[in-house]
């Protein structure tokens, strides 16, 4: 880029209270940031389950998208990130097997109780680093239907599934990927174990990419729909907080990050996971960030409870 070039890219940016589009222009080294749109994420009661409103916040994007072709920017690329754990089942046709469950439904209570009695708890840890909270990904998929999981032939999380939307392109970004409590911070792949064990079918996990992969460009009726034009749909770090700690700008050294939105996190990023006995007693989580570093964090009460 030449000096005082201007670049100008898009991010959804998904969290648990609402969503935004962002605009950002790079421009003689410098980042600025503009708020394109920003729309409500309101969790949908159907039946006795808790579920998110997958139709309503595509809805959401595909206004920012309008307001963005509004201004008439060349625009190279756009993500999405979100928070993780939640997950969406695409059906033969790439359609949503609906609902999208939440992840404070009740039925995780009975997906904790089935892994525990396949599984022992320090061996989960053992093979995923990750920390117990009866919302994550491998509960929630536990206490699934057989019904739901046979109609089933890819599992997306929900920043990898909008950029799917996007471009018809399914991948697991790596950051987003390690919060389900499938994956293997080592082997940086899905566990085979894990997915054996739980009777979990293996071919609608999708490849794992890292950060900064490109995906395909905007779907061709989505840019006319729009008025975008055509662009790359960027897998970036699709996890909200490694996002977030990927945007601090530290000098390097021994630091560490309070990240706080629904939930605040607090750790320090690492160059390989931390599996010992005493940091699954702490219950700290080791989670994949930009360039496939390690945040190793603790989940604290954050701003949900406002």
């Amino acid at each position: 880029m030449t000096d005082g070039a201007k670049q100008s890219y898009l991010a959804i940016d998904l969290g648990a209270e609402s969503g935004r589009l962002m605009l950002g222009t790079l421009a003689g080294g410098r980042l600025s940031l503009d708020e394109l749109h920003r729309f409500p994420n309101t969790p949908l009661r159907i039946a006795d389950s808790l579920c998110w409103d997958i139709t309503g916040l595509f809805a959401g994007i595909k206004v920012g998208l309008r307001k963005a072709a509004d201004l008439n920017l060349p625009i190279a690329s756009i993500s999405t990130d979100s928070w993780g754990i939640d997950y969406l089942l695409l059906d033969e046709r790439g359609t949503m097997v609906e609902p999208a469950f939440h992840y404070r439904d009740a039925r995780t209570a009975r997906g904790v109780e089935r892994v525990r009695s396949l599984v022992p708890w320090p061996e989960v840890f053992a093979e995923t680093g990750i920390q117990f909270l009866p919302m994550n990904t491998i509960y929630q998929l536990a206490a699934e239907s057989p019904e739901r999981l046979a109609q089933a032939r890819q599992l997306l999380l929900v920043g990898d599934a909008i950029n799917y939307f996007l471009c018809g392109v399914a991948r697991a970004e790596e950051s987003l990927a390690s919060t389900t409590q499938l994956y293997d911070p080592r082997t940086r792949d899905w566990s085979p174990r894990l997915l054996r064990t739980l009777g979990l079918p293996r071919e609608i996990f999708q490849a794992i990419v890292p950060s900064g992969t490109k995906l395909g460009r905007l779907k061709p009726e989505l840019a006319r729909e729009t008025g975008v034009k055509a662009l790359d749909v960027i897998a970036s770090c699709s996890h909200d907080t490694g996002a977030a700690v990927a945007a601090i700008p530290t000098p390097g050294g021994t630091w560490a990050y309070i990240s706080s939105g629904t939930w605040s996190l607090m750790g320090a990023e690492l160059s390989s996971p931390l599996l010992t006995e005493q940091c699954r007693e702490f219950n700290f989580t080791n989670e994949i960030g930009f360039g496939g570093t390690v945040r190793l964090l603790k989940n604290i009460v954050g701003l949900w409870i406002v």
